[in-house]
């Protein structure tokens, strides 16, 4: 049960693998002039989309009742993925913003911390259901 349920926060529609290496890929194309200002906008705009869709996933169905440790740990992972959530809409805005691109770093930086500790907290489930 518990791997199913792990299993699915890694589902072809969202990948956080993959959202992460897109996301650094359209910043990068973006700091290096690789790419317009509206096709960066609309790619930022799709990421926004492609993590509502994770908090979705991620937030039903839960583990358990039973499993007291499996709920906490569900709950973690439901804030980080609203956090990660909330960094592409914070990506698009630093995009658009009138500065030099502090936003959209400071952004960025928050999206990678939030992912890396997203898959850390998988990480740590999956340990502890196999060592127990």
């Amino acid at each position: 049960m518990l791997l199913h349920t792990l299993k699915r926060y890694n589902l072809k529609k969202f990948n956080p693998i993959e959202l992460g290496k897109k996301v650094l890929e359209t910043n990068q194309r973006w700091d290096d002039k690789d790419t317009t200002y509206q096709e960066a906008q609309q790619e930022f705009e799709a990421f926004i989309d492609d993590a509502e869709q994770f908090v979705a996933t991620v937030a039903n169905p839960g583990p358990p009742v039973s499993n007291a440790s499996l709920i906490s740990s569900h709950e973690e992972l439901k804030v980080l993925a609203s956090l990660i959530y909330e960094d592409t809409k914070e990506l698009l805005e630093g995009l658009t913003a009138p500065d030099t691109g502090e936003r959209r770093s400071s952004a960025l930086s928050s999206f990678n911390n939030n992912l890396g500790s997203f898959q850390q907290k998988i990480e740590e489930i999956i340990s502890s259901s196999t060592s127990s």
